[in-house]
């Protein structure tokens, strides 16, 4: 059974919109309005975005390759003589092969994999596999992509090779301690292991052994992900790189991939940054001709529909059947490939940049003069056929990808003011004016009440409230001043009157009851408020209301009553915090 990927976008954004809504209690008829708005405008969920993946050109076999003796037969016969090899990859083995150091940056999905193991596994076999030393290091900044290629490898190995004589190993902190000794003591040629394990393989005396072995018949160092090392981390691995350099005593065969490093400027601008890069990373001078990326073809065989007419024909002649022929020759094909599929640069195909599915369906709405609703189901049979359709390779013909976003969300804002005349925003602005500034809401648990976060300070002898993070329950070292909250005086809020308080809070004694000390400073403090956060006593210009320091112990409104040692996201829900198990 095919899965509707529209219709399971449709219902995970249903369920999450009734989770949100399920802990969002909010007592304000207008604030409430305002939520429910911008709920219903999709603020937390955004419009899917449409992606089609693109189909890339093929290169040769790597049978016909090894025929023509440009990879061993033990080559091809590991990784499968029927593997057909994509054009970008091609290009990067040859690469490869001569020995020199390369950039591949193709999208995901490209086989970036196969344009360094296929070199390094041909090179080993050139080279005395009998001998027993690591010839290629690969660094991976995660352990779930190790284990990812190496169950790969371990497939091709027993699928097409069990006697292979090069041998892949890990070397992470998951291994056993038999394991562990095993690799010091029997290296393997390939040994993926992770940028931490590579430093203390550099640096303990009890992988001395190690060391030697995996620098000693080394060739070539494979950063994976590159884009993951940035800053400092990116600085040390790059160190690491020239360390692993030094102690091998000559300069390594360098290999790096990576979906994205870099964004914007024409190609050439690019590979030439991506070179740049590349070179300061490992400390080498490498070309930007030995950056590979990605060779796009088209999967549409027509031509795309040229005027209205055609295009209205095209969406009247339904969906095509789930067969490669069919979907290839379908002229909404040809026109969703040019409409948010492909661009043309410097005369070279890319991935064009995503569309989000609504703004696609309304295009198509708009030059073919349908329904969006018409529009929506044509186009959704076309991908839907196109993702069922498999081509020689056992690949779809049109895959396609619909991301959809789900944000934990941004709280609400409001000016200081009236509850009939402020202010909301999501946005997270800092003021609405010069005069009006903005601050983030949490509304009690209970009963929905609505409280400002605010931190009070005094500047130049005047107290003032400030913004506080809207991140309910934020580390005490995050707030300026005393952190607090602000309620507006407006309803049947809490007036004053100790009685009302929590009976927790007070000793009994002779004279009658008396606050304790420890509750003493979290009584709320009646204050006037101003637009910009000034305060001032009660019955000073702007609005009357009520402070009280955080932690949050009592409600004003309900009088729900609260413990101390209880974390204020408990207490107070917030847009902006959805709870660990959000997804």
């Amino acid at each position: 059974m095919t899965l509707d990927v529209f219709q399971l976008r449709e219902s995970v954004v249903s369920e999450y919109r009734d989770y949100v809504e399920s802990f969002v209690q909010v007592l304000d008829p207008r604030i409430d309005a305002y939520v429910r708005c911008r709920l219903s405008g999709g603020t937390l969920w955004p419009d899917a975005v449409l992606q089609l993946n693109p189909a890339f050109e093929m290169a040769d076999t790597l049978g016909k390759l090894a025929v023509d003796g440009v990879l061993m037969p033990e080559t091809a016969r590991f990784f499968g003589e029927g593997m057909r090899l994509y054009r970008h990859q091609r290009e990067a083995v040859d690469l490869g092969l001569r020995g020199e150091s390369y950039v591949v940056t193709t999208g995901t999905g490209s086989g970036k994999s196969l344009t360094y193991l296929v070199p390094i596994y041909d090179a080993i076999i050139r080279s005395a596999p009998a001998r027993h030393s690591v010839r290629a290091l690969l660094i991976f900044p995660m352990n779930a992509l190790i284990n990812s290629q190496l169950d790969a490898l371990r497939e091709f190995r027993d699928r097409n090779y069990p006697e292979s004589p090069v041998r892949f190993d890990r070397y992470t902190g998951q291994e056993r301690e038999e394991d562990r000794q095993r690799i010091l003591h029997d290296p393997p040629h390939i040994l993926l292991t992770n940028y931490v394990m590579a430093e203390y393989i550099m640096v303990r005396p009890s992988e001395r052994s190690l060391l030697t072995t995996a620098t000693r018949d080394l060739r070539t160092l494979v950063m994976d992900e590159l884009h993951f090392y940035r800053g400092r981390q990116g600085a040390d691995v790059a160190m690491l790189a020239r360390r692993l350099q030094e102690r091998a005593g000559r300069d390594l065969q360098a290999v790096a991939t990576s979906a994205t490093i870099v964004t914007g400027g024409s190609r050439k601008e690019r590979r030439e940054a991506v070179a740049r890069l590349a070179s300061g990373f490992f400390g080498l001078d490498m070309s930007a001709a030995n950056v590979v990326e990605e060779t796009l073809r088209r999967v549409a065989q027509v031509p795309v529909p040229g005027g209205a007419a055609e295009l209205r024909a095209s969406v009247e002649a339904g969906p095509p059947a789930p067969e490669p022929e069919d979907v290839c020759r379908h002229p909404l094909t040809a026109w969703m490939e040019e409409a948010f599929g492909l661009s043309s640069e410097d005369g070279r195909l890319v991935r064009h940049a995503p569309e989000t599915f609504d703004a696609v369906k309304k295009r198509l709405s708009k030059e073919s003069g349908f329904p969006p609703e018409r529009c929506e189901g044509q186009l959704q049979g076309v991908l839907e056929a196109g993702n069922r359709a498999r081509s020689e390779e056992g690949q779809s013909v049109l895959a396609f990808r619909l991301h959809q976003w789900l944000s934990s969300g941004s709280s609400v804002h409001a000016t200081l003011q009236d509850p009939g005349a402020r202010e909301f925003t999501m946005e997270g602005q800092y003021k609405i004016d010069e005069d009006r500034v903005l601050f983030p809401l949490a509304f009690c648990r209970e009963c929905g009440q609505e409280y400002y976060l605010v931190s009070r300070v005094r500047e130049h002898g005047v107290e003032r409230l400030l913004p506080r993070s809207p991140t309910v329950g934020a580390p005490e070292e995050d707030i300026e001043g005393e952190g607090g909250f602000f309620a507006l005086d407006v309803g049947e809020l809490w007036q004053g009157d100790d009685d009302e308080l929590p009976e927790l809070w007070f000793n009994e004694r002779r004279s009658g009851r008396v606050i304790k000390d420890t509750y003493s400073r979290y009584r709320p403090v009646k204050r006037t408020a101003e637009a910009d956060g000034s305060l001032a006593d009660h019955g000073g210009p702007g609005v009357p209301g009520w402070f009280q320091p955080r932690p949050f112990l009592f409600c004003l409104r309900c009088r729900a009553v609260h413990d101390t040692r209880q974390n204020d996201y408990r207490k107070l829900s917030s847009l902006s915090q959805t709870g660990r198990s959000t997804a």
